[in-house]
């Protein structure tokens, strides 16, 4: 059974025990220890936009606030990497350096200059970096994404996303409302729908971004993303809802039916005289399912094919064009 560590142990970090218990429980891999630079993190109960769980830890945990000493104690297989995202980039090079391979939660890095710097120290050190942009890693997604490919409803002619919630005001020294450590709701929140739509169906050959700023940076976002068919793609970020309950959901028309994905239910509602239908699915979250999917690529087991870190890296340079179109009034930007 591979053998993981954990640095930072904020309200994500809660998220990502949950998986590693479960990996456990199906001897792919145990969480041995976790790092976190405030102690009282490692029993702190917090409550984050998708999970208001408490999660305990096991005896078996070993809890540092000082890395070296964790690293000189302890052998790993790999690093789960959970601290806030303008930290993402110096953290996860210095753990390759150290030897060992990384998965790092989203976004990737504040910038596209960091991501090259993160992918060139992976590959000098020999080592598998994967960032978790989870929701390649939800069975609803996949679902979707064959109905795309095969065409099953015939052709897509048109799609909504939309994630929301009240500010994320639970983080460490409220880093979430400081544009310099978050980047705001485009590259925290919002870049979940921004990468999944490049997954789903390619790359955009332009985009315009309208936001507004009202706590934060670029707090309500819609973005508009333009195909070569024309097929209208659309998404809202707004993490400045005070009092309103995380909810994420899309919907995708195709010639021949809809497709729904709200409150984790998959809904397909035919456009012919059939009643609409829920899709059975797989009972795996997208942590749990990243966590597994990287563990078999670190055993050697399969190559990632599925959500490489070069891709990540591309959504964040998405992201900084996105940046740019709000900054512009919804500026159109095209690329070549």
């Amino acid at each position: 059974m591979l053998k993981a560590a954990l640095i930072g142990f904020g309200g994500i970090a809660k998220a990502h025990r949950k998986a590693f218990a479960k990996l456990e429980e199906e001897g792919i891999a145990t969480l041995i220890c976790a790092h976190d630079v405030n102690p009282e993190a490692f029993h702190k109960k917090i409550t984050i936009n998708i999970d208001s769980e408490a999660v305990e830890c096991k005896e078996h945990i070993n809890f540092y606030t000082d890395l070296d000493e964790m690293f000189e104690k302890e052998q790993v297989d790999f690093v789960d990497i959970c601290v806030p995202s303008f930290l993402h980039s110096k953290i996860t090079c210095d753990v390759l350096r150290r030897g060992y391979h990384v998965m790092c939660e989203k976004p990737m890095a504040l910038s596209f200059e960091d991501c090259s710097t993160m992918i060139q120290t992976a590959k000098e050190n020999g080592k598998e970096l994967m960032i978790g942009q989870c929701l390649r890693f939800y069975p609803a997604f996949d679902y979707i994404k064959t109905a795309i490919d095969d065409e099953r409803f015939g052709k897509v002619i048109g799609a909504f996303f939309s994630r929301i919630s009240e500010p994320p005001v639970w983080g460490w020294e409220n880093w979430f409302m400081d544009p310099s450590r978050s980047g705001g709701c485009i590259t925290d929140l919002h870049i979940h729908d921004v990468d999944i739509i490049r997954y789903l169906f390619g790359e955009p050959k332009s985009i315009s971004c309208r936001a507004s700023t009202s706590i934060c940076i670029h707090d309500t976002v819609h973005t508009s993303f333009f195909y070569e068919n024309n097929t209208p793609i659309t998404a809202i970020g707004d993490w400045s809802l005070k009092g309103i309950p995380f909810r994420a959901e899309c919907r995708i028309d195709f010639e021949g039916a809809t497709v729904t994905f709200d409150k984790n239910v998959l809904t397909v509602y035919p456009k012919n005289e059939e009643e609409p239908y829920v899709v059975p699915l797989p009972k795996i979250g997208g942590h749990l399912g990243e966590l597994e999917y990287f563990c078999r690529v670190i055993s050697g087991e399969i190559a990632n094919t599925k959500n490489p870190a070069t891709s990540a890296a591309t959504t964040v340079r998405l992201v900084e064009h996105m940046r740019k179109s709000a900054d512009n009034g919804g500026e159109r930007i095209e690329f070549h």
